[in-house]
């Protein structure tokens, strides 16, 4: 009994072979030829399966858990190549100290810095009872704001040592939890293998350099708002 190639029969099962032979292939599958029924079966199952495997789209959660797994990768990447250091564009904390601007929410900073086309906002926000800060942060690109800057690895570094490490969402934002004292820094691995270096900027205001200021302000506007005695001569 002849018996078709398994070339022929991964042909027949995508349905991508001429019609007079598949109609030859179908009668030799009716002689009952076991062989070629289990060939065929097998390159059935596994189209099925390829079908199914084009179809499925993974959770976001699920992508950004996988890309932080695969970050040391590109993290040990980090100390071999060159950074560029962005220009930091704003500082929430280096603006002049206004009266009645400041008050205990400031203890948070917002850092604005450039890349090229790129902005990446970070916002510094120091937590209640504990010594630690949550970096909140965006990428985003000023010439092109439609694109998509998912995946981009973030590092937090101290030195050479890798302290945290991050991707950004389908929206260009991540976030990282750690203790900030100083001489920290941000790497940001743009596309094109482009890599940015943040150096965060030192004062986080804790609370008791805030009631000083407060303190300063008030004393200020107390003192403006003294009128001086006018002098009177007697008759």
């Amino acid at each position: 009994m002849r018996h078709y190639s398994l070339e022929k029969w991964v042909d027949f099962a995508r349905n991508v072979i001429g019609e007079d032979e598949k109609i030859e292939m179908q009668s030799h599958l009716q002689t009952g030829c076991t062989t070629c029924s289990k060939e065929l079966g097998m390159w059935q199952r596994l189209q099925q399966v390829a079908r199914r495997e084009s179809a499925y789209s993974p959770s976001a959660g699920a992508v950004r858990t996988v890309n932080a797994t695969f970050a040391n990768r590109s993290a040990g990447q980090l100390r071999h190549a060159k950074s560029e250091v962005a220009s930091l564009l704003f500082d929430s904390l280096r603006g002049p100290l206004l009266a009645g601007v400041r008050s205990a929410a400031s203890a948070s900073q917002q850092l604005l810095y450039g890349a090229g086309d790129y902005r990446i906002d970070v916002r510094i926000e120091p937590q209640n009872d504990s010594e630690k800060v949550v970096l909140i942060g965006q990428v985003l690109n000023a010439a092109d704001p439609d694109e998509r800057l998912a995946a981009v690895p973030i590092t937090l570094l101290k030195g050479r040592k890798i302290l945290a490490e991050s991707v950004t969402s389908d929206f260009g934002e991540f976030q990282i939890e750690c203790e900030l004292k100083e001489s920290f820094r941000l790497v940001v691995r743009l596309p094109a293998g482009r890599e940015v270096s943040l150096q965060l900027v030192e004062p986080v205001i804790n609370p008791a350099e805030i009631s000083t200021h407060i303190a300063e302000n008030k004393s200020i506007r107390k003192t403006s708002g003294i009128k001086k005695k006018g002098t009177r001569t007697k008759d």
